[in-house]
């Protein structure tokens, strides 16, 4: 495979200091490729370009553009209009960009990604690892049925690809994703996984699942044994290439028992020695005091309700 790497992370001005955050950590963890980084922005100021750029010094940023009102125009859903901006981005990757790896900003990278990098996609689309929750089209989309798929096709989780631009033009895949978002929308979870899954129809290389390890509380684990060996889950667990916080952020330092997020050290090891450090420190504080502010009121609201089962059960 040629180098350099292409890495795509995207995102708005309010996600500028994650995006850096996983920037820094792809660079550490891939010292000895060269990386070509393109970052889909919109509603980035000059500023945050600055410190963005400023996280990898060495390494020139290709910014693609992305205007606002894009977003604006796509058609009422329940997910935030962001998720669709990488849809957008990989249409418009440089000429030269034959292949793309394709990351969310809310990663932070612990192996090199040369290895990933250098996936055969043996003439698939793109490479992505299974959603450990979804599973199956079946339990991804609850409307399969009415687009016609194989409830028991696998259900793609979408915050790491490695895509064959080609082939995704060749298959008009962003036009056809924004096809079924025009006439799903209404009954639509999710963002860009979602409608992956509902036009890629099975041509894509499952990745494994280290490489976009989401540790989601509320998987059924049963069913996931089920999806992956033993050895994929713990791998995973106790190894992974890639962290994904698809769930719970680790800059919500407002949101109760945040320290119990798996891997929450590696992230602040990152986040805290960029150049958003500062900003993040600035959070940090704010959230904290505002997370000791609402604990009394927990207390109270937790106390009132067991109270009242108290009565409801002794009468």
């Amino acid at each position: 495979m040629s180098s350099p790497i292409n890495l795509l992370v995207s995102g708005n001005g309010a996600w500028s200091a994650h995006i850096a955050t996983t920037l820094i950590s792809a660079k550490q963890a891939t010292p000895d490729t060269p990386v070509r980084i393109l970052v889909g922005a919109v509603d980035i100021g000059d500023v945050d370009r600055e410190l963005i750029q400023s996280a990898v010094p060495d390494n020139h940023i290709t910014w693609i553009e992305v205007a606002s009102t894009e977003l604006d125009a796509l058609p009422n859903r329940r997910a935030s209009k962001f998720n669709f901006l990488e849809l957008l981005t990989i249409n418009r990757v440089p000429p030269d960009v034959d292949r793309v790896l394709s990351i969310d900003a809310d990663t932070i990278v612990r192996d090199d990604l040369t290895s990933l990098w250098d996936v055969d996609l043996e003439g698939h689309v793109f490479a992505a690892a299974r959603c450990t929750w979804g599973l199956w089209i079946g339990r991804g989309i609850p409307y399969f049925a009415e687009l016609g798929l194989d409830g028991n096709l696998k259900y793609l989780q979408s915050g790491v690809k490695v895509i064959d631009i080609p082939a995704w033009r060749r298959r008009n895949i962003s036009e056809k994703a924004f096809a079924h978002l025009d006439q799903w929308h209404d009954v639509m979870r999710l963002g860009d996984q979602e409608l992956l899954n509902a036009v890629i129809e099975d041509d894509w290389l499952e990745l494994p699942l280290r490489w976009n390890a989401v540790h989601n509380p509320h998987v059924d684990h049963e069913l996931a044994a089920c999806g992956f060996t033993r050895a994929d889950l713990i791998e995973s667990t106790v190894d992974p290439a890639i962290i994904h916080f698809a769930g719970a952020k680790p800059w919500n330092w407002t949101r109760p028992n945040r320290e119990q997020i798996p891997w929450l050290a590696k992230w602040e090891a990152v986040a805290f020695n960029g150049p958003y450090r500062d900003w993040y420190a600035a959070e940090r504080k704010r959230g904290l005091a505002e997370r000791a502010a609402l604990r009394p009121q927990r207390r109270s609201v937790l106390r009132r309700f067991k109270n009242a089962l108290d009565v409801l059960l002794r009468g």
